[in-house]
């Protein structure tokens, strides 16, 4: 029961103080009611702390709740990267520093796991200010000629083969000609992946935009939706119909409406 506390600490004997000592602070039950046999009682002791930092190595905190002493004290590994910020419009030396001083305190416990932040790495690092943010496996890109910023949409050929999907959006998205409707440019591929080469919309979802402003004016709301509706007849005279219409779906361009 010892061996892998024995071997950090150099002996059994200080092993098996440490910890009920460690227990003693976490306020095992066991020592409220000690037995007589010392060995139960440090086998309690034991799994009284295994079980606890078995939780609070599967829980994942937010960052705002991550204090040193939470990281030491309870032994958290897995913080929550998608929610609360180090401070408003936090630099990337922010970021980089909150991060560093909540990996050293995951390091500097008995059991030196390092943390691990959960930034989301498919969509992009969403809340840092000012970061790009990526739709599902969609990559940013530029043409060497022109410096023309494009989007990358990256698909891959087992989910198409599984779906039955393999020529549908390329087929149907290079028919699409419409204002309203990202253009494709092209397409290319490697052995296990398309590429489909898209035109950028730069200020990302309708969703994220609708999050940071609040609400919009009357003219910028039904510009959204006239601009949704030209799309939709367009794409029905067309015999396309789009089935999953929402605001995390319909991304915006770079022109700024009041």
């Amino acid at each position: 029961k010892c061996s892998l506390y024995a071997s950090q600490t150099g002996n059994a004997l200080d092993a098996a103080e440490g910890i009920s000592r460690e227990a003693e602070r976490r306020g095992c039950p066991a020592l409220s009611s000690p037995t007589t046999n010392s060995t139960r009682n440090l086998e309690m002791c034991l799994n009284y702390c295994s079980l606890q930092e078995k939780i609070s190595q599967m829980v994942q905190i937010e960052r705002s709740g991550a204090t040193t002493d939470v990281m030491k004290n309870y032994f958290i590994v897995v913080l929550s990267g998608g929610g609360s910020v180090p401070s408003p419009k936090a630099t990337p030396e922010a970021w980089v520093n909150m991060v560093n001083e909540i990996q050293k305190a995951a390091l500097s416990t008995r059991l030196g796991i390092p943390m691990i932040y959960g930034i989301d790495a498919v969509h992009g690092h969403n809340n840092m200010n000012g970061a790009t943010i990526f739709l599902h496996n969609v990559r940013l890109g530029v043409t060497r000629q022109s410096n023309h910023i494009v989007s990358l949409k990256v698909l891959f050929k087992t989910q198409l083969q599984q779906s039955q999907v393999e020529h549908q959006e390329v087929e149907i998205q290079s028919h699409l000609r419409n204002p309203n409707i990202l253009r494709l440019y092209g397409n290319f591929y490697d052995p296990k992946r398309v590429y489909l080469i898209l035109e950028y919309a730069a200020r990302g979802e309708l969703y994220k935009e609708l999050q940071k402003c609040k609400y919009f004016s009357e003219r910028r709301a039904a510009t959204y939706v006239a601009s949704l509706a030209r799309a939709l007849i367009y794409c029905h005279g067309k015999h396309v119909i789009h089935i999953d219409i929402k605001p995390e779906n319909l991304l915006i361009g770079s022109k700024i409406i009041k």
